[in-house]
């Protein structure tokens, strides 16, 4: 379904009447030698359990990998934001990437990030990220709006819906 979607975008992107994927809903292929990783985490009020979703692009802006993973139960929104951004990082780290951008529309959890508070209920996946991006030999963690992170967005809709797991 996660490449259903995938699919669906990159087409939609090469319509020549939309704008370059650049320009869209406000996101920038990261510079050259750079990847740049956006997250999201996606929730519904009947009880099915939260999912994440991670979508990495090179410096063209070409999608290199996309994976999306159901958790075990309906978490509160910055617990699952906070772990979209954890399995950002893993995935990053699984493909051996060394130049990292990541973005989620989660200003809570970035900021958590980037003033260094491991404190409250998802600190420990907090310091669990900052011990993890240590590994990288560049690496920020930027806030976006919602509307620039639609595909994160999708693959974890995707993921709830249809209870499935994707790298």
């Amino acid at each position: 379904m996660a490449n259903r979607i995938l699919g669906e975008y990159k087409e939609a992107c090469s319509y020549s009447n939309l704008p370059l994927v650049s320009s869209l809903n406000n996101r920038r292929a990261p510079p050259v030698g750079f990847t740049k990783i956006n997250v999201n985490g996606a929730a519904s009020d009947d009880g099915r359990p939260s999912s994440t979703g991670v979508t990495i692009r090179d410096s063209q802006g070409c999608s290199i990998a996309t994976a999306c993973r159901v958790l075990s139960s309906p978490f509160p929104a910055d617990i699952f934001e906070a772990m979209a951004l954890q399995d950002g990082v893993l995935l990053a780290l699984e493909m051996g990437l060394s130049k990292v951008i990541f973005e989620s529309d989660a200003l809570s959890i970035i900021q958590a990030i980037n003033e260094g508070n491991v404190g409250g209920e998802f600190g420990h996946i907090i310091h669990n990220i900052k011990d993890l991006a240590s590994s990288f030999s560049w690496c920020t963690f930027q806030h976006l709006k919602r509307d620039g992170n639609r595909v994160g967005h999708d693959l974890a809709k995707a993921a709830r819906m249809s209870g499935v797991s994707q790298i």
